[in-house]
């Protein structure tokens, strides 16, 4: 047995790890377009910040551990430019030489992963701009920001607030770009993430597109806006979201789905019997509305490559969902979620979702370092059921409260049922009745009111 995978990052060498250890007289090989494979993504804005020192500390494994200390041959610096399912062989370019080859297969992982939303008027072309979509990438901006001292950040989502965030810390002049800070909460906390970003060194355009560019007449850029002034720095980056990369599985005429991401099963397969899909480039199971949706974050990936590779090896096993819990840093602030917001459930089919707010301290007043914590909590009013959860307040009052709401999903309580949960109290650490369970407490009394 062959199997080959496309993609050497999270979904792609997690599956070909439980392959190697499943069936260790089987055939498996990755190719990977480019040089790494296994690093974290989401530790390179702090790369540029400086908190991390050396970029190789995002490196989890080499493409040489994988062969010498897995067996799984590792093909980087070649680009896999088609699928074909009639023959079921793809077609790799070798970046090096130039040259092409087909590659047969007996089974086979599309492990493509998301590439960066590149909004119109905003192509590279000035020298000064970048995506933050790799390693080279990040490497690439830290070097243009050694001799820079102004910065212009487009996007106010994840990437844009972190990697505006690390150039502050790192000593520049920022402008970020965007609509709504942290556009994926509750406005209660986007006016929290909006405070946040009120600091020295940070300007924060609310509501202002940028909607073009060109480079300045004394070096850098200038980058035209929606309304206002151009905005002129020495360095752009341009973090507008990210998008499925499906070019290949759309061009083998294998199904899309949901924000034309590889449309998979459960069990991680694609519409061809004899190709799977994982990680960002393929559609998620969402365990509180049943439906299909595509949210590209760290551990769904690595959990759908494991799945794949079970899969793959012939022992069937289900993807268990997501719920979309994530968490972020603003300087001083953490900004938290699970599940679903109040309009995504009435979306998902609860039209009786209610929101409750409830504003709490992670500590007894007594107690030194206790700060403020907002709780969201959102549920339905027709069966009591928690739908979903979100937290702002300092890293140390949300850090892992946010678990405590996405457990209480995953067992589907109630949020009557979620206000009874026996959590640990002792003054350094939490008040007795935790923040999360009053605010559950009063979502229930909300929902009978």
């Amino acid at each position: 047995m062959r199997i080959l995978i496309v993609g050497g990052d999270a979904a792609g060498m997690s599956a070909a790890s439980q392959i190697r250890r499943r069936q260790p007289s089987w055939a498996v090989e990755v190719f990977e377009a480019g040089q790494r494979t296994s690093y974290a993504l989401c530790g390179t804005p702090y790369y540029l910040g400086g908190v991390v020192r050396e970029i190789d500390q995002l490196v989890t494994l080499t493409p040489e551990q994988f062969a010498r200390e897995r067996g799984i041959p590792v093909h980087t610096g070649h680009l896999v430019t088609a699928v074909n399912p009639a023959r079921k062989s793809i077609t790799v370019k070798d970046l090096a030489t130039g040259q092409s080859r087909d590659e047969a297969y007996d089974r086979l992982l599309l492990a493509t992963g998301a590439e960066a939303l590149m909004p119109t008027g905003l192509e590279p072309g000035p020298a000064g701009l970048f995506y933050l979509r790799s390693l080279d990438d990040a490497e690439n901006i830290r070097r243009a920001m050694g001799k820079a001292k102004s910065a212009v950040v487009v996007g106010a989502g994840y990437i844009g607030l972190e990697v505006a965030e690390n150039m502050v810390e790192a000593g520049l002049e920022v402008t970020l770009l965007g609509r709504q800070p942290a556009p994926i909460f509750e406005e209660e906390l986007q006016a929290l993430a909006a405070q946040a970003l009120s600091r020295p060194g940070l300007t924060f355009r609310s509501m202002t597109d940028a909607v073009g560019l060109s480079p300045a007449p004394s070096g850098g850029l200038t980058v035209a806006v929606s309304q206002g002034e151009a905005v002129p720095a020495a360095v752009g980056v341009v973090g507008a979201g990210v998008r499925p990369r499906a070019e290949l599985a759309a061009a083998a005429g294998l199904t899309l789905g949901v924000k034309q991401a590889i449309s998979v099963d459960r069990f991680q397969k694609t519409s061809d019997p004899f190709i799977y899909a994982a990680g960002d480039c393929a559609e998620s199971y969402h365990r509180l509305s049943g439906a299909q949706t595509w949210v590209a974050l760290a551990l769904g990936a690595n959990r759908q490559g494991r799945v794949a590779g079970f899969n793959l090896c012939d022992e069937p096993e289900e993807f268990p969902g997501i719920l979309g819990t994530s968490i972020m840093k603003i300087f001083g602030l953490a900004l938290a979620r699970t599940g679903l917001g109040l309009e995504e459930a009435r979306r998902a089919g609860f039209p009786e979702a209610v929101k409750t707010v409830v504003k709490q301290h992670s500590k007894p007043g007594y107690y030194p370092g206790s700060t403020p914590v907002t709780v969201i909590i959102i549920a339905d009013r027709a069966t009591g059921r928690l739908l979903g959860g979100q937290m702002g307040g300092t890293l140390e009052g949300v850090g892992q409260r946010i678990n405590t709401l996405a457990a209480a999903l995953s067992t589907n309580m109630t949020v009557k049922e979620a206000s009874g949960l026996d959590t640990a109290y002792a003054p350094p650490f939490a008040p007795v009745h935790d923040p999360v369970v009053i605010a559950c407490e009063v979502a229930a009394k909300n929902l009978k009111g």
